[in-house]
């Protein structure tokens, strides 16, 4: 008689662009909205999803509240009364559908109320979980036992809503720089000031007597209302070809509240000396 061990996966997607898990798209994967501008007392949306040409599968919606947590990931909170949560306020159709054959869904979303949302950042995420786990046998390595590994796709889709004066500001709090052999670890703790999230990227750039050595992208991260973000970048030395003093320049770009472009500009100083490896200076 075989035995069998059970595995439960639930895989939960976030993000900016378009993705899919196996045959399943998502687009888009969030939405932002506020309500400058807005005549009623409500706001709608909508997102598509899209299965495969030859797969049949049920999803069930549901919503769930979260903060952005101190790495930039998702804290789903359960059961909470958080006056920034949408959960109370969000109306969907359908919350249960069946995709076939490769056709579209599409799942519209209102928000209700917005007049009794606090100002600034709300959210809440809604969840596409599939209804019926799929099962996989995977070999285990042993005749008397048989892996049972069960599959339960769910999909995240953030939701923010931002609402009267809402404002999105951040600074440098932290830019340290920690040695390594074969590159430097950008430490970066990241202020978060306004009552609505900062979405920040950029770039490290490596210079030395004003001459620009090495310039390099940063992961894109966010940092949530009134919060921080803590965040490490790996800076590469393989540019540097001599020994002696150099700047790392970090240029953080992020959109305010009216959407203009801001630059946080940052300098550290450190000094390379191959034979005893960086110094921070």
């Amino acid at each position: 008689m075989k035995k069998f061990i059970y595995f439960l996966m639930t895989a939960a997607f976030t993000g900016m662009f378009s993705i899919s898990y196996g045959a399943i798209k998502i687009t888009p994967t969030i939405l932002e909205l506020d309500t400058t501008g807005v005549k009623g007392n409500y706001l709608t949306s909508s997102f598509s999803v899209q299965g495969g040409e030859n797969e049949t599968i049920r999803f069930k919606v549901y919503p769930e509240y979260f903060k952005i947590s101190q790495a930039g990931t998702m804290d789903i909170l359960e059961q909470t009364e958080a006056q920034d949560s949408l959960i109370k306020n969000a109306r969907f159709v359908p919350n249960e559908f069946t995709l076939q054959n490769g056709n579209i869904q599409k799942v519209r979303l209102t928000i209700a109320d917005v007049n009794s949302l606090p100002d600034g950042e709300s959210r809440m995420v809604l969840f596409l979980e599939d209804v019926a786990a799929k099962e996989l046998f995977l070999p285990s390595g042993s005749k008397n036992v048989q892996t049972k590994l069960i599959v339960k796709t769910r999909v995240g889709i953030p939701v923010y809503v931002d609402k009267g004066h809402f404002v999105k500001c951040a600074k440098i709090e932290q830019f340290d720089i920690q040695q390594s052999d074969k590159d430097i670890n950008l430490a970066l703790k990241i202020l978060s000031e306004g009552n609505s999230k900062v979405r920040c990227s950029g770039k490290a750039q490596i210079i030395r007597n004003k001459k620009l050595i090495g310039e390099y992208p940063i992961k894109n991260t966010v940092a949530g209302a009134k919060s921080f973000l803590i965040t490490n970048e790996q800076i590469p030395l393989n540019d540097i070809k001599e020994n002696g003093d150099y700047t790392l320049r970090l240029i953080l770009n992020y959109n305010d509240e009216k959407g203009r472009l801001k630059n946080i500009i940052k300098e550290n100083k450190f000094s390379i000396n191959r034979e005893e490896g960086v110094n921070v200076i």
